[in-house]
């Protein structure tokens, strides 16, 4: 369903001849959901995956809040992460999970290896603090153990953190989930349309309330801490202050841009291939007037350790905004 609704838009060029094509969904909208422009369904359900985090953070600012606990730049930063596992990735979620009172073994997203090479090849062994989730499951457990939850019970969909994850979420993105189905680190995984996926991040660049500003802020302000130095969001994030980025798996990307009015965008490749969205994001927001980092919006195809051709964002995409 996702691939029959889509459109080409990223083209794999090897020595001029093209080599493989990646379809998919492209949806800009304004900060009360109108849709500014789009490419295949601005209506498609998508499970916006690791999109969703500065939403879920929203909820557990809400919490800590009520429960008159304060929530730093960097444990905010790490919360709405999905990190390469370095060892300041590890400390930062750790440090969440002390103020709570708790250790590693609390977590319930599942062991992995960093996917930063030199810190998996001295970690050696799956951890749940590696998982690039474990800022989110950290802050997750501080949020609901300060409230009186039970550890054990933080993903449970019925209790008050995970109600207020699906009511932020559905305010932000003026939309109804559906769901839940189970994310890759064991969350509840919320599904929307792509329009209101571009809404939410159009807010969340505007500012709206207080929250997402400072959602906002402590994201442009801590690129590295939401991913990695290779990471699609954390590389435009520093390419321009305007831009707020989130990934998602399955190639599920999203931005909102700043400016006199406010965008969101929000990508989907059809078949998952995350090579592809950074590109055509970059190109959408560079249309935009928006900075963003050449190895995103022009990738090359190597052979043999050189250049051979690049990873090119089809026309429609590039006049998607004219």
């Amino acid at each position: 369903m996702v691939a029959s609704r889509a459109v080409p838009l990223l083209d794999v060029v090897r020595d001029g001849v093209l080599e493989s094509q990646h379809g998919g969904h492209v949806v800009v909208c304004d900060t009360d959901g109108t849709v500014v422009a789009q490419l295949g369904d601005a209506e498609l359900p998508t499970y916006v995956r690791s999109a969703a985090k500065p939403f879920q953070a929203l909820a557990t600012l809400d919490l800590l809040a009520e429960a008159g606990v304060a929530l730093d730049t960097n444990g905010l930063a790490i919360a709405c992460a999905s990190h390469d596992g370095t060892a300041t990735h590890q400390i930062e979620a750790a440090r969440l999970l002390a103020e709570a009172g708790l250790d590693e073994t609390a977590l319930q997203c599942p062991p992995a290896l960093p996917t930063d090479v030199p810190t998996m090849l001295a970690q050696r062994e799956p951890q749940p603090l590696a998982h690039n989730c474990s800022g989110k499951h950290a802050s997750f457990l501080l949020a609901h153990s300060a409230t009186g939850g039970d550890p054990a019970d933080y993903l449970r969909q019925h209790t008050p953190l995970q109600r207020r994850v699906y009511e932020r979420l559905a305010e932000a993105s003026s939309a109804t989930p559906t769901g839940p189905g189970i994310d890759g680190c064991g969350a509840p995984a919320w599904v929307l349309s792509l329009r209101g996926l571009a809404t939410g991040f159009a807010r969340l660049a505007a500012g709206q309330t207080p929250e997402l500003r400072r959602i906002r802020s402590t994201m442009t302000a801590r690129p590295a801490l939401i991913g990695g130095d290779d990471a699609f969001d954390t590389q435009m994030m520093r390419a321009s202050n305007r831009v707020v980025a989130k990934r998602g798996a399955e190639a599920v990307l999203a931005a909102g841009l700043e400016g006199e009015t406010a965008l969101g965008i929000a990508v989907k490749i059809a078949d998952g291939g995350k090579r592809a969205d950074g590109p055509v994001l970059a190109a959408v927001l560079e249309g935009l007037g928006a900075l963003v980092p050449a190895p995103v919006r022009h990738p090359v195809v190597l052979g043999g350790g050189r250049p051979h051709g690049a990873l090119e964002v089809r026309p429609e995409v590039l006049t998607l905004l004219r």
